[in-house]
């Protein structure tokens, strides 16, 4: 009959077990990726974005015992992707099968990853999970690149116990840092703070005098770059995130705050130096 039928119109082709269970897998996983209205299309009448959730869709529909993504979202737009991302990770779910996802977005990989090995040059510089490499990144490279925006950093000089100064503030800081910075009473160290652990504040000698370069209002959050009252005219700028019913105007100076419990201190080759808490 499947031979018989096979010259015969669609609808009217006798199917076997075999690919009525095939047709059963490629729907479903056309449903999960909103792509059923592509299903009667040729590969030529389709988008770049619309030919990657096919792709996407015909290693789902192999079942495979192990996924290898590589940027399978990069050609979606905004919206899309972010339901794509949510439909990958529940199907990952649902299957329990093993992912190995490669992308240069760490929103996604933060969103998506049980574990996330960050790579630079082809060099693994840190395995951990998402709140792991933000909260304990292993050198600069890795806390420069996981948080959106970019990690903040600043030149201080470190003088024990537990003073760090800066020509624009002098900081204290907490007594877990003591046993581990006491080698490096003397050096210059880089300061890293993020730009949610920034404060607006009052004017006191520990917080950051600056100057407001650009305001971007987001509406549930507001985002500034600051320069530095005093510093050179070719010092990088701060990223700062504030509360969004804080009026902020171009130009206008205030002072900003650290979180002494989210600052984070690396060594001239970059490595992180962490503090001893205690059990």
């Amino acid at each position: 009959m499947i031979e018989t039928t096979r010259k015969l119109p669609k609808g009217l082709r006798f199917g076997s077990v075999r690919e009525r269970s095939i047709d059963q897998q490629v729907r479903a996983v056309a449903q999960i990726l909103q792509i059923e209205p592509l299903l009667h299309r040729l590969p030529k009448q389709l988008s770049g974005g619309q030919k990657q959730r096919v792709a996407l869709g015909r290693a789902m529909a192999r079942n495979p015992q192990v996924f290898l993504m590589d940027e399978p979202l990069s050609n979606l737009d905004a919206k899309l992707r972010a339901e794509t991302r949510s439909q990958i990770v529940k199907l990952q779910r649902q299957l329990g099968t093993t992912t190995i996802y490669v992308t240069h977005d760490q929103t996604e990989a933060m969103t998506m990853g049980d574990r996330i090995a960050v790579m630079n040059a082809g060099q693994i510089q840190q395995i951990a999970s998402p709140l792991e490499l933000y909260n304990r990144p292993a050198n600069r490279f890795v806390a420069e690149f996981i948080g959106s925006p970019p990690m903040n950093f600043l030149p201080v000089q470190f003088k024990a116990p537990l003073l760090l100064t800066h020509p624009q503030f002098r900081l204290t800081l907490p007594e877990v840092w003591a046993s581990v910075l006491h080698p490096y009473d003397g050096q210059t160290l880089t300061l890293g703070i993020r730009p949610e652990h920034l404060n607006a504040s009052a004017a006191a000698p520990k917080n950051l005098s600056v100057q407001v370069e650009l305001v971007e209002a987001l509406g549930s959050e507001t985002y500034l770059s600051v320069s530095l009252v005093g510093a050179s005219a070719d010092a990088p700028l701060l990223q700062a995130r504030i509360e969004p019913d804080r009026p902020v105007r171009l130009d206008e100076q205030l002072w900003l705050s650290m979180s002494a419990d989210k600052i984070h201190l690396f060594d001239h080759d970059g490595r992180a130096i962490v503090p001893k808490l205690s059990v």
